[in-house]
């Protein structure tokens, strides 16, 4: 009996530790399955994209208060200043603030600070959109030594189209490079090889990205290069607005009115025509629902005017390949390019007002 009696105790304690181990086991799942939960309600690719949009337009905010208040410390130091008498009374001054007057109105003074404060946090996303890092602030003239004349400090580098798109998710930009937004930062504001743009990169993101929409599109070298160049530097432009990215557009990428006055999206911007450019703008609501074939369309029709069969790169003193120097010049200008007589049939409507003779590309 005494051994039966220790082999039952024994098998009890067995069970006893089994049953433990196994609510350890539901325990421990439980807390895994809770975490689990928690992590795809608060962690999941919807929510980190509208995490980062967010904290692009606090980045985009941020660049605009910083423009002003350098205009604003620009604004009080020139306060400093001793007043000079002028001998030039022939012309009636502009407006101006007398820096030794004890009365000054201080709401002269109000564009220095930046105009989200009188946005409702509703709609300053739209503001953010719509303005970017446009700058309307003012800063003192040096006209007259003493006095502060009114003047804009608004510049075509931080005047930025009116787009439609929101660096969020694929789903909300026109073009797919535009989702990746703050891996661009850190891409150099030029391509280091044209090689980048037209065979992909391993080390530049937005090159890389670019080749890969491009791949998708039975275009020639000259074109793929070409349009990838200045795309690259369009998207710099827009991603990080300054003197420098400015300076590296296009000159016919550069905005016109139409492009601050009407929401359109920023695959738009990058129609090197600017009046096929303007007539897409004003008709998208007709093309909005087929971007993509008529895009397609104009990928294949667009054309750089360079000779068949002429070398596009050559190489520098240390044997790196380049763009060559006259290709270069030919597709930063509009008169390099032309359109096909496929588009122009296709879409008559975007061709109003141009003038077809200088845009019709005949291909020998």
């Amino acid at each position: 009996m005494s051994d039966q009696s220790s082999a039952e105790k024994k098998r009890n304690r067995d069970r006893r530790a089994q049953q433990n181990l196994r609510d350890k086991k539901l325990r421990y799942t439980t807390k895994l399955e809770a975490q689990v939960a928690h992590c795809e309600q608060h962690h999941n690719d919807n929510g980190v994209q509208e995490l980062l949009g967010t904290i692009d337009d606090l980045r985009r905010q941020n660049e605009c208060l910083v423009a002003r208040q350098k205009s604003l410390k620009l604004l009080i130091n020139s306060w400093d200043e001793k007043p000079q008498d002028t001998k030039d009374s022939s012309s009636s001054p502009p407006r101006t603030l007398n820096t030794t007057s004890e009365q000054f109105d201080h709401s002269l003074l109000q564009t220095t600070y930046s105009p989200l404060e009188a946005v409702e946090p509703s709609k300053r996303d739209d503001y953010l959109t719509r303005h970017g890092t446009r700058s309307t602030s003012t800063i003192p003239s040096q006209q007259t030594p003493g006095v502060i004349h009114l003047t804009s400090m608004s510049s075509p580098w931080n005047e930025l189209p009116l787009y439609s798109d929101k660096f969020t998710s694929i789903q909300t930009v026109s073009v797919p490079w535009l989702a990746h937004s703050k891996e661009i930062t850190k891409c150099p504001d030029t391509p280091e090889s044209p090689l980048d743009i037209l065979y992909g990169s391993k080390t530049n993101l937005l090159a890389n990205l670019i080749h890969i929409a491009m791949e998708r599109r039975p275009i020639r070298d000259p074109e793929r290069l070409a349009m990838g160049w200045i795309t690259y530097h369009f998207t710099k432009w827009i991603i990080e607005p300054s003197p420098k990215t400015y300076a590296n557009i296009a000159p016919f990428l550069r905005p016109f009115q139409e492009q601050f006055e009407i929401k359109h999206p920023i695959a738009v911007c990058c129609v090197p025509y600017r009046g096929v450019r303007a007539n897409l703008i004003r008709q998208w609501s007709l093309y909005e629902n087929n971007k993509d074939d008529l895009f397609g369309l104009f990928s294949c029709c667009i054309k750089v005017r360079w000779p068949w069969g002429v070398k596009i790169l050559d190489r520098d003193e240390d044997n790196t390949l380049r763009i060559k120097p006259a290709f270069l010049e030919t597709f930063m200008k509009e008169e390099g390019w032309g359109i096909t007589q496929e588009f122009i049939n296709k879409h008559p409507n975007l061709m109003v007002g141009v003038d077809l003779d200088s845009v019709v590309f005949d291909i020998v």
